[in-house]
């Protein structure tokens, strides 16, 4: 494409019209600077003797002495249109206005760079080429764009899709916009929401000697509390994907289970700790023994070391250790056996060595071999 020649008689026309104006007023008005044209230069000068280049502008403005003028010089632009380049002058403008000047429209599928809004300024170059197809989804809506050469998250921006840091993207944002065909871009929002929830009440546990031994009585009934939680939500394309709570406020206050221990028939006074037996009540226990625990029986009528007959429920123990008459919970260590409630009335050479902690009596030899050799637990709860 060759480069237009510029001719300046609009310039002089501008004169022209400044003198026409004073002849229709009747005023009498004095013009700062003439502009003289020459067709044989190809360009103009003032009256002054500025000589003015393709693309300046002079133009007239009244003030309190009359009309005056003024220049803007213009600046070389190159327009490189498919690798075809030209270059043109022009003083004011935007590269749209540069389009326009060298007669280039860029077609459906051609981008152009710097964008169209961009000022003219000296040494500037404007670039029309075929862009690069990409599909993009985005909002709701996928759109068929032709996009320029260069960063994805700068060319993103470029095309009016705004990005957040949080914003999700299926592709690297710093990558390279020839390295992909779709992008799609998940929108990412947060926002405070706020609900009633339920406070959980807690279960105190109090001994009471009105209360028999292995039973409980609940003296009050608890009541839920309820509480106003704040939670920071996530959501992703207006679908909420999680939530994390950063604030609570007890709006009423859970009302404490009472429970009351039977301690009554116990000499346990002051109870290190309570526990669960087969029957479900909480008990409370003064001490707690564990390790290995054994069985015996015994032909019936048979005597124990305290002189009363052996029975289920009467055990061995070093009497060292648990005295006599002890009133006893036995459960293995697991929870998976129960030899139950029982009183230390007996002893032997293997609790005396320690190589068991007690020996639980039983009826039949069976029964015995049932309860071979466990690790137990053996409450004192008396």
């Amino acid at each position: 494409m060759q480069k237009k020649k510029e001719n300046f008689r609009p310039l002089r026309s501008v004169t022209t019209f400044a003198l026409a104006a004073a002849i229709i007023t009747g005023s009498i008005y004095t013009v700062a600077a003439a502009v003289n044209y020459s067709a044989e230069t190809e360009h103009a000068v003032t009256s002054d003797g500025v000589e003015l280049a393709n693309g300046d502008i002079v133009y007239a403005g009244l003030d309190e002495n009359g009309f005056t003028h003024g220049m803007i010089k213009a600046v070389e632009i190159s327009v490189d249109y498919n690798g075809d380049v030209q270059t043109v002058s022009l003083a004011k403008g935007t590269v749209a206005d540069v389009l326009e000047r060298t007669g280039i429209t860029p077609a459906y599928n051609e981008v152009v760079e710097p964008s169209l809004s961009t000022p003219v300024s000296d040494n500037l170059t404007v670039k029309v080429y075929k862009g690069k197809k990409l599909s993009i989804t985005a909002d709701g809506k996928t759109d068929i764009v032709y996009v320029p050469n260069g960063n994805v998250c700068d060319v993103l921006n470029q095309l009016g899709y705004k990005l957040s840091d949080d914003d999700i993207l299926s592709v690297d944002k710093n990558s390279n916009i020839e390295d992909a065909d779709s992008i799609t871009i998940k929108r990412v929002n947060y926002r405070n929401e706020t609900e009633t929830q339920s406070v959980d009440f807690e279960t105190v546990k109090k001994n009471s000697k009105d209360v028999d031994l292995g039973k409980t009585k609940v003296q009050t009934e608890g009541k839920q509390g309820e509480a106003l939680v704040t939670k920071k939500c996530k959501y992703v394309d207006g679908k909420k994907v999680s939530s994390e709570t950063v604030d609570t406020k007890i709006t009423k206050e859970p009302v404490d289970k009472v429970v009351l221990m039977g301690t009554k028939g116990s000499n346990v006074s002051n109870p290190v700790g309570t526990f669960t037996d087969m029957n479900g009540n909480t008990v409370a226990y003064s001490s707690v023994v564990t390790g290995s625990g054994t069985a015996y029986t015994a032909p019936a009528g048979s005597l124990t070391a305290t002189g009363v007959t052996a029975y289920h429920g009467g055990v061995a123990v070093n009497p060292n250790i648990i005295p006599y008459g002890s009133k006893l919970y036995i459960v293995s260590t697991d929870g998976s056996f129960v030899y139950g409630y029982a009183t230390a009335v007996d002893t032997g050479g293997a609790l005396m060595s320690g190589t068991a902690i007690v020996d639980c009596f039983y009826n039949t030899y069976d029964e015995c071999v049932s309860f071979g050799r466990r690790n137990v637990n053996v409450y004192i709860v008396g």
